[in-house]
């Protein structure tokens, strides 16, 4: 399948679908609610962590990626296919960007569950760390607790040690992530790219300490074309 082709990739994740379109002008990301609506003739590829409709499987099974199609070495057959499409892209765009990979790759997808990938300094998977994500742990706290209130998932601001109860929450939960990702670094000393929902988020808090960070919020879709440019 030529890039002309393939128009439109989709990946469902475990709480949103996250689509990729790409024309003669670019591309395109929309993330949102499960929509067979989207659903067309130009859907080039996709691949699903989350729950797949019967409709997306008798329409378009043979177009599905999965673990077996991601030409990540080393791969375990447990692991999430958006987990390795990830790091399949983020470990061929160092290459093609000349980065330093000597000290191999740390990926960190922030999205509903926040997933660290570590690749060797050649390429192979080695291993990771999950905790729940930015939003997943403000509602594990809202809602297995009586007195704390319920949460609108803003940013938190900049103060380090916030007097309000929600803003102590949104701040105590990024520094949990923030230096969940800053320990990984240290331990396998990898180039860091950030992907996902919250990733930005992150960056903001990581640049300091991480200045070489590459951010690619959309990168598990950038791979997906690629893969299915790849292939043909």
């Amino acid at each position: 399948m030529t890039p002309q082709h393939c128009k439109q990739v989709l990946l469902i994740g475990n709480s949103r679908w996250h689509w990729g379109e790409r024309d003669a002008f670019g591309m395109r990301f929309h993330h949102g609610l499960p929509d067979l609506a989207r659903l067309d003739g130009e859907l080039g590829g996709w691949a699903a962590v989350g729950a797949v409709p019967a409709q997306l499987m008798s329409a378009a099974l043979e177009r599905r990626i999965t673990l077996s199609d991601v030409p990540l070495k080393g791969c375990p057959p447990w692991l999430g296919v958006d987990r390795a499409i990830g790091a399949w892209a983020g470990w061929t765009r160092s290459l093609d960007l000349s980065l330093d990979l000597s000290s191999g790759l740390l990926l960190v997808d922030a999205g509903t569950v926040l997933s660290i990938t570590v690749l060797s300094p050649d390429g192979e998977f080695v291993g990771g760390q999950l905790i729940p994500g930015y939003r997943l742990q403000l509602l594990a706290m809202t809602q297995g607790t009586e007195a704390l209130p319920e949460m609108v998932f803003a940013a938190p601001g900049q103060e380090r040690f916030p007097k309000d109860t929600v803003a102590a929450m949104r701040r105590g939960v990024l520094q949990s992530m923030v230096s969940l990702v800053q320990e990984a670094q240290r331990a396998c000393g990898g180039r860091l790219w950030l992907c996902g929902g919250d990733a930005e988020l992150l960056a903001t808090e990581l640049r300091s300490s991480s200045p070489q960070l590459q951010l690619d919020p959309e990168l598990q879709l950038r791979g997906l074309f690629d893969l299915l440019d790849a292939s043909g």
